[in-house]
């Protein structure tokens, strides 16, 4: 049989105040000075003369393998009951609880059964159960003030786009909405004694509210950081500082309703893998300032990267200033720009149009194709040639002067009849030799004087020409028609 052990000499109780927490060993021992049996005189007791005292945990703390609460949540000033495990020397205290009380008496660093460090009590003719649990009072909480003081009112909601060029009747802009952040506690005040609380020494607070009607659950850093679930059910979380969320596999989130998400600052997401949205209502986006897409980034020789779309309605776009693009580059090489329209196209611009083109340029129409200047019109080549072919008629009308200057040899050809009119003078210049063949009949009607004049040269003629006849013809000649 043993015969040394805990308690073989009975056990002593005692009540105290605890002065000291610091254990060197960091086991959880306090050194408590004990009412009765040690003197408050500092001089004839100092503090660091107390035994040190072990603290008795519940049963939901192990105490083994760092296991459970630790250390013990009891603070210098802080009264304790316990007893002695040797009744006989006393030099081994067991704590078994703290007494809370209603302080009268202010600290006093300069005798013992005091907070040596004068932090304690910190109120005094009122009870030392926090005042979150005691009604009315509790709405003082420094917490709940910090809670109240910092709420947030008028968030702003996005908008939709609103187009003014293509609103239809009765359309008007979206009015911005808000929404203000929930009242601390969901405006439900707690009852006592319903309501339970844990607070630190330095101001953490952990609420677990079962007040009828009013159930809540609250963790709440110094700092005024919090989570709390009102009675009805609602979620408010709130960093003060900044948040960080890590999720090493997958994450699901499911809204039944809405989500409204304000962000003062910036917002940036990097994906690594693929990024899918899918829509199954309408969707806006509205910018205020500039948007930029770049597709492709890791370049050509990787691979690139395309953007492909599909509308299976209509494609509508208003653009105030101006629109820029390039396809391909010097550096990046030739890359084609292919466009197909099923219907019409049209076209309305305001200022020049310039098309520049340093290949070919190939129009062809399955009908007409009208092209109409208000002022001038010019077609030329640098040093090739114009060519006009029709499969019908060819009508070229001036209305005005017409001039045809032809850099070398002019050739005209018109293999059915060819008419000319000319309403006014007819003037011909050759400067070098003319000559006519007719090999048919020639009529010639002068309906005026005739003059011929000969400035130098020899007229000449051919023995071997046939004899004309004498006869009569007085047909006119044909009058064309304009084109």
């Amino acid at each position: 049989m043993t015969q040394n052990f805990m308690g073989m000499d009975g056990f002593q109780w005692f009540a105290g105040v605890v002065e000291d927490r610091h254990d060197p060993e960091k086991a959880g021992r306090v050194r408590v000075r004990c009412i009765g049996l040690h003197t408050d005189d500092l001089d004839a007791l100092p503090t660091e003369d107390l035994p040190w005292a072990q603290v008795m945990a519940p049963t939901d703390t192990p105490s083994m393998a760092g296991m459970g609460n630790t250390p013990p949540f009891l603070v210098e000033g802080t009264h304790v009951i316990g007893f002695f495990l040797d009744a006989g020397t006393m030099q081994q205290p067991m704590i078994l609880g703290s007494i809370p009380g209603k302080p009268a008496e202010a600290g006093n660093q300069e005798k013992g059964f005091h907070d040596p460090n004068g932090r304690y009590p910190k109120t005094l003719n009122e009870p030392d159960t926090n005042r979150l649990v005691r009604g009315s009072i509790g709405e003082q909480h420094p917490s709940l003030l910090l809670r109240r003081g910092e709420r947030q009112f008028a968030v702003p909601i996005s908008t939709k786009p609103f187009f003014a060029r293509n609103v239809q009747p009765g359309v008007t802009e979206d009015i911005r909405k808000t929404w203000d952040e929930p009242d601390a506690k969901g405006g439900s005040p707690s009852r006592y004694p319903y309501n339970h609380v844990h607070e630190s020494e330095i101001g953490h607070i952990h609420e677990i509210d079962d007040t009828p009607g009013g159930a809540r659950l609250l963790q709440q850093h110094i700092t005024g950081t919090f989570t709390e679930i009102h009675p009805v059910g609602d979620k408010v979380v709130k960093v003060v500082g900044n948040e960080y969320e890590i999720v090493i596999k997958d994450k699901s989130i499911l809204i039944e309703g809405n989500l409204n998400l304000t962000v003062n600052g910036n917002k940036n997401e990097l994906i690594k893998g693929d990024y899918v949205l899918e829509i199954e209502g309408d969707s806006y986006t509205k910018i205020h300032k500039n948007q930029r897409i770049r597709v492709g980034v890791r370049g050509e020789k990787a691979g690139g990267g395309n953007r492909e779309e599909e509308v299976l309605g209509s494609h509508a776009f208003d653009i105030r200033q101006s629109v820029k693009g390039s396809i391909g580059s010097a550096k990046d090489g030739a890359r084609d720009f292919d466009v197909t329209i099923g219907g019409n196209e049209s076209r309305i611009v305001g200022g020049n149009f310039d098309l520049n083109v340093t290949g070919n340029l190939t129009e062809i129409s399955l009908a007409d194709i009208l092209i109409n200047a208000k002022n001038n019109m010019s077609l030329k080549t640098t040093t090739g040639i114009v060519a006009i072919g029709a499969g019908s008629n060819v009508n070229i009308r001036s209305s005005a002067e017409m001039k045809i200057k032809s850099g070398s040899t002019y050739k005209f050809q018109s293999v059915g009849a060819a008419n000319e009119t000319f309403d006014s003078t007819y003037h011909v210049d050759y400067k070098g030799l003319n000559e006519f063949d007719h090999s048919g009949d020639r009529r010639v009607m002068i309906g005026a004087n005739t003059f011929a004049r000969h400035s130098t040269g020899v007229d000449h003629s051919c023995p071997t020409d046939p004899t004309r006849t004498s006869d009569e013809d007085c047909t006119d000649p044909t009058t064309p028609a304009l084109p």
